[in-house]
């Protein structure tokens, strides 16, 4: 009992250390909405790789974990009121309120590992029906505390949620399958394109979101199984090589579709042997060439989602687009699980493993091939289209292969094939460049300008404070922080934050699986 409980403890740790950033970059109530959800997250993880025995024996263990994560979002909330805002040039937090929003930290982050870890004693289906049940209750009441303690991080939780998507669909190409898709985001250009000409008025016509969204599903799949027929004999760097050009290719036609004329073939050939371009017959564009996408430009306004109760979706309220993601995201687990674990889903494990084993035991693999192609691209489409009704405008600039690489590291570093793993990645990746980053230099910068920039010795040196004003942020370096965590992630930890039991085997070496395997004898 002694251990599980030192376990705990030390298990608050990570989230204790990213619960206190947080508050130290946005103060105020974050630390009770960060102490609620990692509260939950702790009393889950303390009781995750133990046994427990008991809803009391869970709940000791939970609220210990809670504790700990309590004392981290304390003392962030006091440093952040008395000493982060004045030397960041905001005005300083009387002492009193600071405690008090450490303390309500400090007490929702208790209660809510309890109450977690309460729950992990239930035994059988009841334990993992109240977990869910915890998590939906989580997931429905965010946007509502979200509002009450002012954090304002709705709108970003949105964008993670898109990403979410995203993520999930490449883990069935690349984590499922093991196809190495470096072009994803040309399907996430594709749904989006999709729903923006046929709801924007672009082509005179303006369909309803509900009826656009799964067409742009259906073309992206479409265009995977365009894709996944000349790829059917590559494999390895030659895949990865065919899908980089494809995902270039389609940002590049958008881009370029702006002039279209189509003439009847048979009448252009006819014309051109005669030598009489007056014969060829015109069927599109043929008093002017016609705009398609719109060119960089884009294509604006794109119709939007609207219900009969709430109304057209509007910029301003993020709710019904945040719980309209939601179950977007809820549907695409529900459906990529039931994938994976049906006879498609085997097949796709067997075709990673092993093609030529899998081929031998009676896989097509042609079929096999392309169903992991269409069924990535079809979630990527429907992120697409949700996409393109939010922001009510498309760019070609904003598909490029930049994208591909961030959903890639989501799929990476949370785990390859482990559809937790890879939410996990998307929440981490999406939030630093969100959501910490930009608030990470907002409060660098005015830290430098009250307590740096003004010292005699930099002001006697025009170079260096210029240098410091326009080097020290954190945006600019977002691509080098990306690459610094996956190169430490390859080196620590190669099979990702929460890691398939595959992937996990085959990245350590029969030594490694020995000694893992002695220490868990040894320890039980």
């Amino acid at each position: 009992m002694t251990n599980k409980i030192i376990q705990a403890i030390k298990s608050s740790g990570i989230l204790g250390a990213i619960g206190s950033l947080t508050v130290l970059l946005f103060g105020g109530w974050s630390g009770t909405v960060i102490g609620w959800l990692m509260g939950t997250a702790a009393g889950f993880m303390s009781c995750r790789d133990q046994k427990v025995y008991s809803p009391k024996m869970g709940a000791t263990i939970g609220s210990l974990a809670g504790l700990g994560l309590g004392v981290w979002l304390l003392v962030a909330s006091v440093v952040e009121g008395v000493l982060i805002r004045p030397l960041s040039g905001q005005s300083a937090v009387a002492l009193p309120t600071t405690l008090l929003y450490g303390i309500c930290s400090l007490t929702i982050a208790i209660l809510t590992a309890t109450l977690m870890g309460a729950l992990q004693g239930l035994q059988g289906e009841r334990q993992r029906l109240a977990t869910l049940v915890t998590l939906a209750f989580i997931l429905i009441l965010f946007p509502f505390i979200d509002i009450q303690a002012q954090t304002g991080w709705i709108a970003t939780v949105v964008q993670i949620q898109i990403f979410i998507m995203l993520a999930l669909g490449l883990n069935i190409t690349v984590g499922f399958a093991g196809l190495l898709d470096l072009g994803y985001a040309a399907f996430f250009a594709i749904g989006a394109y999709t729903t923006a000409l046929l709801s924007s008025g672009q082509l005179n016509i303006a369909w309803n979101f509900w009826v656009v969204l799964p067409i742009a599903a259906g073309v992206a799949a479409i265009a995977g199984v365009i894709l996944g027929i000349p790829t059917l004999r590559l494999k390895g760097d030659y895949l990865a090589i065919v899908t980089l050009g494809f995902g270039e290719i389609i940002p590049v036609v958008f881009r370029n579709l702006t002039a279209i004329r189509i003439d009847e073939p048979v009448s252009k050939i006819v014309a051109s042997l005669l030598g009489k371009p007056e014969l060829v017959l015109c069927l599109v564009g043929c008093d002017r060439p016609f705009n398609l996408t719109g060119g960089e430009a884009g294509i604006n306004p794109i119709g939007r989602p609207s219900l009969p109760i709430v109304g057209t979706f509007s910029t301003g309220n993020y709710f019904p687009w945040y719980y309209l993601i939601l179950l977007l995201v809820v549907f695409a687990y529900f459906m990529i699980s039931r994938l994976r674990d049906s006879r498609l889903g085997r097949a796709w494990n067997a075709m990673r493993e092993d093609e030529l084993a899998a081929s031998a035991m009676g896989i097509n693999l042609v079929k096999t091939k392309l169903s992991a192609f269409a069924m990535g691209a079809t979630f990527s489409g429907f992120a697409g289209a949700f996409y393109a009704a939010y922001i009510s405008a498309i760019f070609p600039s904003v598909f490029d292969f930049s994208v591909s690489v961030i959903i890639l590291c989501m799929v990476i570093l949370g785990g390859l094939g482990n559809m937790t793993g890879v939410i996990l990645g998307a929440i981490i990746i999406m939030s630093a460049d969100r959501l910490y980053l930009p608030q990470l230099a907002q409060v660098l910068k005015g830290f430098l300008d009250t307590s740096v920039l003004d010292w005699p010795w930099i002001i006697e040196i025009p170079q260096l404070r210029e240098f410091l004003k326009t080097s020290l942020d954190p945006i600019q370096m977002r691509l080098f922080l990306f690459g610094l965590t996956l190169v430490v992630m390859m080196i620590v930890r190669p099979e990702g934050l929460i890691p398939d039991k595959l992937h996990q085997a085959e990245l350590h070496s029969d030594g490694e699986a020995s000694n893992e395997s002695l220490a868990d004898a040894r320890s039980q």
